[in-house]
């Protein structure tokens, strides 16, 4: 894929913003496309666990995203009404847990009347990195060259034995100027 620029932080969400967007922009030469990529993930061990995955040369079955997980039960403790009530919401020495477990607030109901509140907690992560991410393509789109593709969806994170996936939710392409001329998702 050539040259990258990472533009993510816990759990998949965009934190390098609008600034990391144009000096991302700043690197795609002038008759340059480029193609965005982005989505939370989610561990599935081989017996089927969501939230969990094994790991090569470790012994624990661990949680994926463990961002994710904590945000989940951060909210959880919430809702259920076992919160500890912390003055250190937005500590600066753990700022973006502190963000993912605000920006994940919005679906504590979905969460909580999920089936399974693991396989729904990557599709609750994806909805709001997919505002955040056009609102910053939006913002940004002067920065764009020729054209920018955006790829969005979930990442599947398995066993070291086997192949990991990922789950398309949006393919969009962008002009010049901004403007999504094609969805190829529908």
């Amino acid at each position: 894929y050539g040259n990258n620029f990472n533009l993510g932080g816990l759990s998949g969400f965009p934190f390098a913003g609008n600034t990391g967007f144009g000096a991302m922009s700043a690197h795609v030469p002038d008759d340059g496309f480029c193609l965005t990529i982005h989505g939370p993930h989610v561990g599935i061990t081989q017996d089927g666990v969501v939230g969990k995955v094994e790991r090569s040369g470790i012994a624990l079955v661990d949680n994926c995203c463990g961002s994710a997980i904590a945000a989940s039960n951060y909210l959880k403790g919430i809702t259920d009404g076992g919160a500890k009530i912390t003055t250190k919401l937005q500590q600066f020495s753990d700022f973006q847990q502190g963000a993912v477990q605000e920006l994940i607030l919005p679906h504590g109901k979905r969460l909580n009347d999920a089936d399974n509140r693991m396989k729904e907690l990557p599709y609750a992560l994806y909805d709001s990195q997919d505002i955040l991410v056009r609102d910053i393509i939006n913002g940004g789109k002067g920065g764009i060259k020729q054209g920018l593709a955006l790829l969005s969806g979930i990442q599947i994170n398995t066993g070291p034995d086997t192949l990991d996936y990922f789950h398309p939710l949006r393919f969009d392409y962008y002009d010049a100027d901004g403007n999504v001329v094609e969805s190829m998702i529908d």
